[in-house]
């Protein structure tokens, strides 16, 4: 019995190992090969950060949630040119006029009386992945357009950084030109995931990539709807 028992374990090394082809086999990770379903709406407002999670992004003490909308903004009238509004803000219903979204959830959050961190947070639904996609490539294509902008209300000048296109997400950083110190400035991110457009606007005296962290994790959030 025992030359049996060795002469089997022999036969198994010359044919690639029996114990590890098993074991290699079962804890193999598996890979997802297949379209993820479409989010609804009712699962919008969770794909958002807590006050807690962003404060810790930006470097802020603490953040609280000072408005929560389930429809656009329109700022367009305080701001020109109008191909810049995509730059200066979030969740702008002339720019995701006739692009086919369903619907959208936002958060604006900052921290206190003379604040010196502020966030817009939001989520656009699309029907599917590829409306949502198509979205991402025109805003691909409209955002080089804008490099300096002002607000007409506060007077206040603009310049547009280098916009970066990486891993289906657009960010850039604009600088008010005409700031007090230590200066301001406000990151932008719009990624897309799924058929969500996560679109984040971040301000304070150094952005950095704040909006780009917050939208990643935003978009970790999509992808744990799956």
């Amino acid at each position: 019995m025992r030359r049996s028992a060795v002469a089997i374990a022999g036969i198994c090394l010359l044919i690639t190992g029996c114990g590890n082809s098993i074991s290699n086999a079962q804890s193999a990770t598996p890979t997802r090969t297949m379209i993820p379903r479409p989010l609804v709406e009712r699962e919008l407002a969770v794909l958002l950060l807590s006050p807690e999670e962003a404060a810790a992004i930006m470097g802020a003490a603490a953040l609280t949630v000072t408005e929560t909308q389930t429809s656009m903004s329109d700022n367009s009238a305080i701001m020109a040119p109008q191909e810049c509004l995509a730059l200066d803000g979030a969740a702008e219903l002339p720019v995701y006029a006739n692009s086919g979204f369903r619907a959208e959830r936002d958060q604006s959050l900052n921290d206190g009386d003379d604040f010196k961190h502020y966030l817009k947070q939001s989520v656009v639904l699309f029907p599917y992945l590829e409306k949502a996609a198509e979205f991402f490539e025109t805003s691909v294509k409209e955002w080089p357009a804008c490099r300096q902008y002002s607000h007409t209300q506060s007077e206040s000048q603009w310049s547009v950084g280098e916009i970066t296109n990486t891993n289906d997400t657009l960010s850039t950083v604009s600088t008010q030109q005409n700031a007090a110190a230590p200066g301001w400035g406000c990151g932008r991110a719009l990624l897309h995931r799924n058929n969500v457009i996560v679109d984040v606007n971040t301000c304070s005296a150094d952005p950095g990539d704040t909006a780009l962290k917050i939208a990643d994790q935003i978009a970790a959030n999509v992808d744990a709807q799956w």
